[in-house]
């Protein structure tokens, strides 16, 4: 494997190649960045000028050249929702809900595909958004999501919501209080509302309140048990919810509706 590293408006990337085609580009602060990324450094490689020369004109709004062989790895499923993402024309989005329709599918399975994409930009899985156009699910994170649509001229069609992910001027709330004592927020992932009880990577299978963002949106079935959610299936949790307003009641001590000023 051959291997290589750029900067971009959105952070570092990290490229990979078989020699032959484009097999791997994540965002190097990305959730899908493998951990044994390992390879000869070839930043002269032919697929890696390609593919270089491309992203320069993708982000210089440019006229794009052809791309590079692409060759993901994946499932059969899996590359038939990947080579449909690639027909999401420049500019425009899709809804999990039209994707799974297209492929005759469940949108937690498209989900699940949309999100194990390995080769980010290249294969448009930013360009797929929730219901109404809510802006969510990215493994390369939300802003960047945001950032690649808003270059393209897509983000005018995409609902729009208040962040609170960055401290505000004048303001002591950090990303990440201290302690989760009760009354302590963290930001939703999704909406940036101060809802989460505690921070969002140990609140499994949390539905936020106010944008209904379920932080494992991407199982299978509904009935599954996901080891993300310590065996707690989705179908559990929008029940919990609905009785405690969290997920996991022990987490239900935690809970007080959003202030007005962190809601959209």
């Amino acid at each position: 494997m051959f291997v290589m590293r750029r900067t971009s408006p959105v952070g570092g990337l990290w490229l990979a190649s078989d020699g032959d085609a484009l097999t791997g580009l994540w965002m190097a602060e990305g959730r899908l960045l493998p951990g044994d990324l390992t390879g000869t450094y070839a930043p002269d490689h032919p697929v890696f000028r390609a593919a270089e020369a491309w992203l320069d004109a993708y982000f210089d709004r440019a006229p794009l050249p052809p791309m590079p062989p692409l060759a993901p790895s994946g499932t059969p499923f899996q590359r038939r929702v990947w080579d449909r993402l690639r027909e999401i024309p420049y500019g425009e989005t899709v809804t999990y809900g039209a994707l799974a329709r297209g492929l005759r599918s469940s949108s937690r399975a498209v989900g699940g595909a949309v999100g194990k994409n390995p080769i980010s930009i290249l294969i448009p899985c930013h360009r797929v958004v929730g219901a109404r156009g809510r802006l969510t699910g990215y493994a390369g994170g939300l802003e960047a999501k945001r950032y690649l649509l808003e270059l393209e001229g897509a983000a005018r069609r995409v609902r729009r919501r208040k962040s609170l992910l960055l401290p505000r001027a004048g303001s002591d709330r950090r990303e990440t209080p201290p302690d989760p004592s009760p009354g302590t927020r963290w930001p939703c992932p999704c909406c940036g509302c101060l809802t989460f009880p505690v921070p969002p990577r140990d609140a499994l299978a949390y539905i936020c309140p106010v944008c209904m963002w379920e932080n494992d949106l991407f199982t299978a079935s509904d009935q599954d048990p996901s080891d993300e959610n310590r065996g707690l299936s989705l179908a559990q949790a929008r029940e919990n919810w609905r009785v405690h307003r969290v997920s996991r009641p022990e987490l239900a001590r935690y809970v007080r509706d959003p202030l007005p000023e962190e809601l959209p």
